[in-house]
């Protein structure tokens, strides 16, 4: 909305007022046609935030790995038993509210977090209201985008009120802060800044990145696509001006698909093609070098390894050890912001104060599924508990008992023999016979 209302205000309403007539002045063909809308340049658009994302490849690629990652955590929610031990409330308010924070079409609980952590990536902020579902035997998150609210602060920073724009009918309104209707999360403020996206420092890189681009689209458009140049000695003379104008129409022609084609230039006597030598080259700018170097820059101002996004080449052989990194050292700061943003207000708004919102790392920390698979059947079979939604080990009175001990062998300080396996003797006397037989075919001699 903000991006439209500039855009009216701006070039649209000049347009549009001086396409309007002056009264008892009738235009004429001569007038002069007002000039139609001027849309933002890709340097216009790139200023603002969403077309960052949209056109930015470096930050649409840092943006979503976040996202992606942290809205595909399993929100979980606990309270504290009389023991001190957090125990999982699968059924309550806030817990059906976390499974499902939004009841609009094709708008699910990934696709929900994932709009609000991206707004807190790019705008560093977010906020959504809380309201009744339609139902009204529960709650319902909505989120309002960046442009269609406005904040309020005091000279220390402080957050007073927010106000939210009246969009398609939906009356929108002033909020004192706190307000448990108010559900929002803002990174750095002060006295005049309420919100400060690490976007806003790249933007002289991303300005940078695009300048090398447009150059190399124009060398890839303009520049010859056979570096030589066609030499003529000055002491030969042209036989005539026709002559003349052959060779210029041929060179023309040759110039707009000949060399793409693979044809050559008819040459006269004399002349010879000879390579350009070491004038300037494309490749001298090293622009695809210094693009790998910005796509790193926009990584690490995320606060990612560009090896995880797959900007530099690295190796991940630990499967753990990658793990371990990208949550507890790159993602947990941006997850750990977000579930206290939620447990700051929608408990105590729902009516059950004495709960909180986890996210389920261990999901993300568990191994590969190979490593799961070891280590629930190592000892004992796993099986699906449809309750929990989750494999589970089998209890090891259901998983099979072992045969009980022979009392004589046990006091013979021998273990006891498995279940179906005779004794050493009788195995011996029963594999006599082979051993006989295996000794005569071996002393019979081979006949050729």
């Amino acid at each position: 909305m903000g991006f439209l209302n500039n855009l009216l205000r701006g070039p649209a309403a000049i347009a549009m007022k001086g396409a309007e007539p002056e009264t008892g002045a009738l235009p004429t063909v001569g007038d002069a046609m007002p000039e139609a809308i001027s849309w933002p340049t890709e340097e216009d658009f790139a200023g603002y935030v969403n077309g960052m994302y949209c056109r930015e490849y470096a930050v649409r690629v840092v943006v979503d790995f976040i996202t992606r990652q942290l809205a595909s955590l399993p929100l979980k929610v606990y309270r504290k038993n009389a023991d001190g031990d957090a125990e999982e409330i699968r059924d309550g308010a806030l817990a059906r509210l976390v499974k499902r924070p939004s009841e609009l079409p094709g708008m699910s609980r990934y696709r929900f977090y994932a709009s609000l952590i991206r707004d807190m990536l790019l705008e560093d902020r977010w906020l959504c209201t809380l309201g009744s579902n339609r139902s009204g035997g529960g709650n319902t998150l909505r989120r309002i985008p960046a442009d269609g609210y406005s904040l309020t602060a005091n000279g220390f920073g402080e957050l007073t009120g927010v106000t939210i724009s009246s969009v398609d009918g939906n009356k929108g309104g002033t909020y004192k802060l706190p307000d448990p209707r108010i559900v929002l999360d803002i990174g750095y403020i002060d006295g005049l800044n309420l919100g400060d996206p690490v976007t806003n420092v790249l933007r002289s890189l991303l300005s940078e990145a695009r300048a090398m681009a447009k150059y190399r689209r124009k060398v890839a458009e303009n520049s010859p696509q056979t570096p030589a140049y066609i030499y003529r000695p000055k002491e030969m003379q042209w036989e005539s001006q026709e002559d003349y104008d052959d060779f210029v129409q041929a060179l023309r022609n040759y110039q707009q698909g000949g060399g793409r084609e693979g044809a050559w230039l008819p040459l006269r006597d004399g002349m010879e093609v000879r390579a350009i030598g070491e004038l300037f080259k494309p490749v001298d700018m090293a622009d695809l070098d210094a693009r790998e170097k910005i796509n790193e820059q926009v990584c690490l101002a995320f606060q990612i390894s560009p090896e995880n996004i797959g900007f530099r080449s690295g190796t991940n052989s630990n499967i753990s050890a990658y793990k371990e990194k990208l949550w507890n050292v790159e993602l947990l700061p941006y997850l750990v912001a977000f579930e206290e943003a939620l447990n700051l207000t929608l408990p105590e708004a729902v009516g059950e104060p004495d709960c909180y919102i986890k996210a389920n790392l261990d999901a993300k920390l568990r191994g590969t599924m190979e490593t799961q698979y070891q280590a629930l059947h190592r000892h004992r079979p796993a099986v699906y508990d449809h309750r929990r939604g989750a494999r589970t080990a089998r209890p090891a009175e259901t998983a099979g008992r072992r045969p009980a001990d022979n009392p004589a062998q046990r006091e013979r300080g021998r273990p006891a023999q498995p279940a179906g396996r005779r004794p050493d003797p009788e195995r011996a006397t029963r594999r006599e016979p082979e051993r006989q037989a295996d000794a005569r075919r071996i002393q019979t001699p081979l006949h050729v």
